[in-house]
């Protein structure tokens, strides 16, 4: 079966997040962070083309901030915050995201695999 799911923009990488929520590392974000944290995904999603200290220096600029503040409806002070605590749980460095835990492409597939008890006999 496969379910495709239409999203655009940092909705994709938010919907990505609180599908991986129920697993580590993903289970520490509270859904502020998650959006947060889907909005600077989608910078460095759009601006891909840029060198990765150029990027970052974009990413983690304060007019991006103030615009992920707009956009979520929270103030920039809350944004400091809420980044302080992405730090903190390791999901951003010091002005860079910490990728290696987001190896992410615009396809995702998950498999279930049905498990039989074993027998206990």
């Amino acid at each position: 079966m496969e379910l495709k799911i239409p999203v655009k923009g940092a909705d994709r990488f938010n919907l990505m997040l609180n599908l991986f929520s129920t697993f580590k590392p993903y289970n520490l974000l509270n859904n502020r962070e998650r959006q947060v944290l889907s909005e600077l995904l989608y910078v460095d999603y759009e601006l891909k083309q840029l060198d990765e200290h150029r990027r970052n220096k974009l990413i983690f600029d304060y007019d991006t901030r103030r615009e992920i503040a707009a956009k979520l409806s929270i103030s920039t002070s809350s944004i400091y915050n809420i980044m302080s605590s992405l730090k903190k749980k390791g999901f951003i460095g010091e002005n860079t995201l910490e990728l290696k835990k987001f190896e992410y492409t615009d396809e995702i597939k998950i498999k279930f695999i049905n498990e039989r008890p074993k027998n206990s006999n």
